[in-house]
């Protein structure tokens, strides 16, 4: 990277977990999880530039996104700085596609570009292995988003083994507006009464065989038990869309509450979204990426 360059524009890319296991809890409070993360096409713009202040600072319109130190992205562009003994000012302008609170690791992708371009934009010279130690400091989803394409993910999530990326993979998003709460969600899990209803084994051989109709037949989501007793409308939506034409199978990300399907076909997805246009907050048909950050131009 040229040290003259005084500014970077970062793609950050949401996730969705294809399989989502809790598999038990750790004396830390956090929950120990078995899991599968693709990127996917959606994304935020992260833009960085340098500032002859020492500050960070940080702009986005989205009334759901702090602008001060409680924002991930802020959070790690301190972590670096931190790191190396200052690198001087971080102006950071976040565009915000990703919906907030969705299940989506908009937050986490966001602090993902920012700690893989302030990397690039100040020549620090960083290994991935280094960023993605910083990234699992600041969330769970945070490795995952660095590494990008597909992963199995254990431990609390950071735990990562690459698996292959499915290509252009035709999904569509459906997000209904609700804001859920991660850690409510984990609270209401009771360990002794769940069983895992799919393992984690027969998702991944379909996955390293490419074979979207069994992969579509084999999604799973334990954390959709307390989220759809919470909203029944969300266990609705889902319901509908697996319904749709072209479907291969539908699931919540994480701790929701946005849905996704994997269709058959671009036709297909285009189809469904015109019918969910104007049921839903957050609608939008995308695909599979192979990447989770992406410097662009």
């Amino acid at each position: 990277m040229d040290l003259t360059v005084r500014n970077l524009r970062v793609r950050a890319h949401a996730k969705i977990n294809l399989y989502l296991n809790v598999v038990g809890k750790r004396k830390d409070g956090y929950h120990n999880l078995e899991t599968i993360f693709h990127s996917i096409g959606l994304h935020d713009d992260i833009i960085l530039r340098k500032q002859e202040t020492k500050n960070i600072t940080v702009h986005c319109e989205h009334p759901g996104v702090p602008c001060d130190s409680r924002n991930l992205a802020y959070q790690a562009a301190q972590l670096l700085s931190n790191a190396v003994g200052g690198i001087g000012g971080i102006a950071i302008d976040i565009h915000k596609r990703i919906p907030v609170a969705a299940g989506l690791a908009g937050g986490s992708a966001n602090a993902a570009a920012v700690l893989y371009g302030v990397n690039e934009l100040f020549g620090l010279g960083l290994t991935q292995e280094i960023l993605m130690h910083f990234g699992a400091q600041l969330g769970a989803d945070v490795p995952f988003c660095l590494h990008g394409g597909a992963a199995l993910g254990q431990g609390i999530g950071d735990q990562l083994t690459r698996l292959p990326a499915l290509p252009d993979l035709p999904l569509l998003l459906l997000n209904p507006g609700i804001e859920i709460s991660t850690a409510a969600i984990f609270k209401k899990l009771n360990f002794p009464l769940t069983t895992r209803e799919k393992d984690s084994i027969i998702i991944r051989t379909y996955i390293e065989k490419g074979d979207l109709l069994s992969i579509g037949k084999n999604l799973y989501n334990l954390l959709e038990i307390p989220v759809f007793s919470k909203h029944p409308e969300i266990a609705a939506l889902k319901t509908e869309l697996s319904t749709q034409s072209g479907c291969c199978g539908a699931l919540m990300s994480g701790s929701g509450a946005t849905l996704f399907a994997i269709m058959h076909d671009p036709e297909a997805a285009r189809q469904s979204e015109s019918h969910f246009r104007n049921k839903v907050n957050f609608c939008e048909t995308t695909v599979t990426s192979p990447v989770g950050v992406y410097i662009d131009g």
